[in-house]
């Protein structure tokens, strides 16, 4: 009996003996993981003043390359992400969001693996599909005004209030707009704002410190108010000159890109003027735009155009599988199936061209975060890339050459892009959310030239 109660105090010693070298070699491990993972995060070697950047928060060379914080406007608020990149300071190393407020299983996806593991190991700049990286492209698209403006010189201007919109929200999903009042024939009030599309305007948000483009410097809305103010002191856009970026040394205080307030205010001169602008005339003939790749769903997008003594008489909007089978046929046939009620795929692709050619421009066609719109009775699909395709196809009945290689990038001599950096692909349905992910990824690269 002795015995037996000495081996069992023996194996009561033993067991807990052993369960306190298991315990502590637990908390050993754990040292040495958490000294591992000390280990990784790379020592800040040198802090870069980021004031006067726009839109950067933070930014620092570490012993393993750089990492940069961006702020910019999401769809739903501010994304604010962190960028580490290799010695090089092109290469990145990660995409990290920090804080972001997009709309739940839709923009929010821009803060998952599946978007963000895209990144990692790729070379800056990156761009959406159909976005171009080149500073020089973005130059080309700023308005040359010096024919508008000659146009204005002098010219009379009939009192009244004239309005003024942007055809489409921006990347950070704001539609700018201008209002400007003419009262004894002379400029008396200008406004210029941007709403947003849940009706936020740009400049209380700026003013209640929702809108932040630096912790210093004058806000947006001082900014659009400066540049009103000088509109009506010069009483002409003369004044108003712009570098490449579409940003001016002409009014104090303003750093912000003025091309769309010029564009705006000449429209509302223009009217004020009386002067109209003769439609855009388009050129007998038949005309294609297709994708560049296929759809998360292996579908390549196309639409056809017909344009007869000028105007728009036929458009077709199909998706073609790498099998060659067409989505128009497949949802006709019950093989692509979206609902069971309501109409098929095919019946919103034919309501679609159907309302482009009665209103013979895309001017009706608004859309949503999500590419959908209430602009075409029955129709819930996403319209973006009927948008585009019709657009490019317009574009090339319009005799615009560059419709393509701004939704494409162009090929070398080799057949490769050459555009630089490397493509991303967006968030399905998400394209402000990924658009200003990628816009700020941009604006950390851009800001590493500067300062590395």
């Amino acid at each position: 009996m002795k015995n037996k109660e000495l081996r069992g105090i023996l194996a009561l010693v033993v067991v807990t003996a052993l369960s306190f070298g298991v315990i502590a070699g637990s908390r050993v491990l754990s040292t040495d993981l958490a000294g591992d993972s000390a280990e990784e995060e790379s020592a800040v070697i040198e802090e870069y003043d980021v004031s006067g950047a726009d839109g950067i928060e933070s930014a620092a060379q570490t012993e393993n390359g750089y990492e940069v914080t961006a702020r910019t406007k999401g769809y739903g608020g501010d994304i604010v992400l962190k960028v580490a990149y290799d010695t090089d300071g092109q290469t990145i190393q990660s995409v990290e969001v920090l804080e972001q407020n997009e709309t739940e299983s839709l923009g929010a996806k821009i803060a998952e693996p599946e978007f963000l593991d895209q990144f990692a190991g790729v070379s800056a700049p990156v761009y959406l599909p159909g976005m171009s990286t080149s500073a020089s492209d973005e130059a080309s698209e700023a308005p040359d005004t010096s024919a508008d403006l000659e146009v204005l010189k002098d010219a009379a201007l009939s009192d009244g209030t004239y309005e003024a919109k942007a055809a489409a929200p921006d990347s950070n999903g704001f539609t700018e707009e201008l209002t400007l009042t003419v009262e004894d024939g002379k400029i008396t009030s200008v406004n210029w704002d941007a709403v947003g599309e849940d009706g936020s305007k740009k400049s209380i948000l700026s003013e209640n410190g929702e809108y932040v483009m630096t912790e210093d410097g004058p806000t947006w809305k001082e900014q659009s108010e400066a540049l009103a103010q000088a509109l009506i002191e010069n009483q002409s856009l003369d004044f108003l000159t712009t570098d490449e970026s579409g940003k001016t040394d002409a009014v104090a205080g303003v750093s912000i890109s003025v091309s769309s307030f010029i564009d705006l205010a000449q429209q509302c001169l223009k009217e004020a003027a009386g002067i109209t602008e003769e439609p855009v005339a388009l050129i007998d003939g038949t005309y294609e735009a297709k994708a560049s790749a296929p759809d998360s769903n292996g579908f390549t997008e196309q639409v056809n155009m017909t344009v007869k003594d000028g105007a728009v008489t036929e458009v077709t909007w199909d998706a073609v599988g790498e099998d060659g089978s067409k989505k128009s046929i497949l949802s006709e046939n019950g093989e692509y199936v979206m609902t069971e009620d309501g109409p098929t795929w095919k019946e919103q692709s034919e309501a679609l061209a159907q309302a482009l050619i009665e209103n013979q421009s895309l001017d009706f066609l608004t859309t949503d975060e999500s590419g959908k719109t209430d602009a075409v009775a029955g129709v819930s699909i996403s319209v973006s890339s009927f948008i585009d395709l019709a657009q490019q196809c317009l574009n090339q009945a319009a005799g615009i050459e560059t419709t393509k290689e701004a939704t494409e990038a162009p090929a070398d001599e080799e057949g490769g892009s050459a555009q630089e950096g490397t493509q991303i692909d967006a968030v399905s349905g998400a394209t402000i959310s990924s658009t200003a992910t990628v816009t700020a990824v941009n604006a950390t690269y851009d800001f590493l030239q500067t300062v590395k």
